[in-house]
C-alpha cells in the first residue's frame, strides 16, 4: 500500500514539476468561447478533471462490485442454510433407518432366541435315544 502512495506522489511531482516549465499564456477553446490561461493552469486543471474522472468510475465500479459481493454473500448464506437442512433431514432418515433396522435385528435374535428355548425345552421333555445324543443344540 505505502508504494502506491509513493508511486502517486512521484506522479503528481512530475506533473507539477512539468506545469512550473510551461507557464506561458494560451489561448483554450471550448467551442463556443475562447479563453487565455496560463499553460501551467491549464496542465494543472487538466489532471485535476482527470483525476476526478478516474475517481468517479473506479468509485461507481467499487460500488457496484461492493453491491454484487452483498448479494452473493446473501445467496451463499441462504443456500448454507438450505443445505445445512438437507444435511440434518438426511441424517435424521439415515439414523432412523439404521434405529429400524437393530430393532428389526434385535426382534428377530430375540424370535429366534425364544425358538431355540422353546425347541430345547421340548427336547428335554423327551426320551433321549442314541441318535438325539449325538444332535448339537446350538446350531
Amino acid at each position: 500500500m505505502q508504494w502506491r502512495v509513493f508511486v502517486g506522489f512521484l506522479l503528481v511531482l512530475l506533473i507539477v514539476v512539468f506545469a512550473v516549465l510551461n507557464n506561458t499564456i494560451v489561448p483554450i477553446s471550448f467551442g463556443f468561447t475562447t479563453l487565455k490561461a496560463p499553460l501551467i493552469l491549464v496542465l494543472i486543471c487538466s489532471a485535476i478533471i482527470g483525476a476526478l474522472i478516474v475517481l468517479l468510475t473506479s468509485t461507481a465500479t467499487m460500488w457496484q462490485q461492493k453491491k454484487k459481493i452483498e448479494q452473493q454473500e446473501k445467496e451463499l448464506a441462504i443456500f448454507k442454510e438450505e443445505m445445512d437442512k438437507k444435511v440434518a433431514e438426511e441424517k435424521e432418515k439415515i439414523q432412523r433407518d439404521f434405529t429400524n433396522q437393530t430393532a428389526k435385528l434385535e426382534a428377530s435374535y430375540q424370535t429366534q432366541i425364544k425358538e431355540q428355548e422353546l425347541l430345547i425345552a421340548s427336547l428335554s421333555g423327551e426320551k433321549y435315544t442314541k441318535e438325539e445324543k449325538n444332535l448339537d443344540y446350538f446350531d
